[in-house]
């Protein structure tokens, strides 16, 4: 291959590569448990903590964050309320980068919901 070639390959890959998610992910977690119930959550990556955050009921908790090229970033959070504790992984690119943006939860004491579409969502059961 020519360097003239090499150079125009580099050129497209690179684009690709700074193209590729420029806005980014939104994530955003509600507080839906039953009985005006206060929620703990508290995020975080492989590399960024999100801190814990008090979510009352109703009020929710979002954030933005880039995928990595080579599409391993997750996201997983803690969630604590007076007689509960558990943890979701709440974003995985390889489950979710083609299913939501923004992926929308709630959360409820059987588990956390995704919405999918204004009234509609799927549950899943917390991990153990």
């Amino acid at each position: 291959m020519s360097p003239f070639t090499q150079k125009m390959f580099l050129l497209c890959v690179l684009t690709l590569l700074s193209a590729h998610n420029s806005f980014g992910v939104r994530v955003s977690v509600l507080n839906n448990l039953e009985q005006n119930m206060d929620l703990t959550i508290h995020c975080k990556s492989a590399d960024t903590d999100l801190g814990a955050q008090l979510l009352h009921h109703g009020a929710s908790f979002g954030w933005s964050f880039q995928i990595s090229i080579i599409g391993h970033t997750q996201y997983f959070c803690s969630f604590q309320w007076n007689g509960g504790f558990h943890y979701y992984d709440i974003y995985i690119a390889s489950r979710d980068y083609h299913v939501c943006d923004p992926c929308n939860w709630y959360i409820t004491k059987s588990g956390p919901c995704r919405v999918l579409a204004p009234g509609s969502a799927v549950c899943d059961f917390w991990k153990k």
